[in-house]
Order: structure tokens, then C-alpha cells, then sequence
């Protein structure tokens, strides 16, 4: 995700579970209280709703273990067998 353009933006929605969301855009803290004011869909599980201007979130940790997706993962293989 690209970094915001100033430091008061946020980024909508932002998860309270931390996970990723598939759109998400850097917003003003005044649409996301409008947003907020008209019941926008996806402001219900996000970590900003009900917060004030000028919170601001802790930065997420980052580990360094290797994401699932890029894992290495053995696969088994059975053996063949001949004239069962």
C-alpha cells in the first residue's frame, strides 16, 4: 500500500482485527467523520470509528517471518505401484 501524502491522512478502512482490506484509500479525518455520519458500509469495523481528529494509530509491528503465501511447503508424493 503506498505511503499517505501528509501526515494527518488516514487510510479507510483501517481493520481493529489488523487484516488488509482489498480497496482502501488515504482519507481526511473530516470524510472520515463524514463517512462515519452517514453510516458509510465499512466504517463498522474500523479502528478509527468514534476516535477523535487528531488520534493517530500506533504503527504495526513488523515481523520477520516469511508470509503464508510465500512459504516453502514440501509436498508428498505417493509411490507408484505396479500391477495392484
Amino acid at each position: 500500500m503506498a505511503e499517505p501524502l501528509a501526515d494527518d491522512r488516514r487510510l479507510c478502512p483501517t481493520r481493529v482485527g489488523g487484516a488488509h482490506s482489498l480497496i482502501a484509500h488515504w482519507i481526511t479525518p473530516a470524510t472520515c467523520f463524514e463517512r462515519q455520519r452517514s453510516s458509510y458500509h465499512k466504517c463498522f469495523s474500523c479502528q478509527y470509528r468514534g476516535l477523535a481528529a487528531d488520534v493517530r494509530l500506533p504503527q504495526p509491528a513488523r515481523s520477520g517471518a516469511v508470509p503464508l503465501e510465500t512459504a516453502p511447503v514440501k509436498v508428498k508424493r505417493k509411490k507408484a505401484t505396479k500391477g495392484a
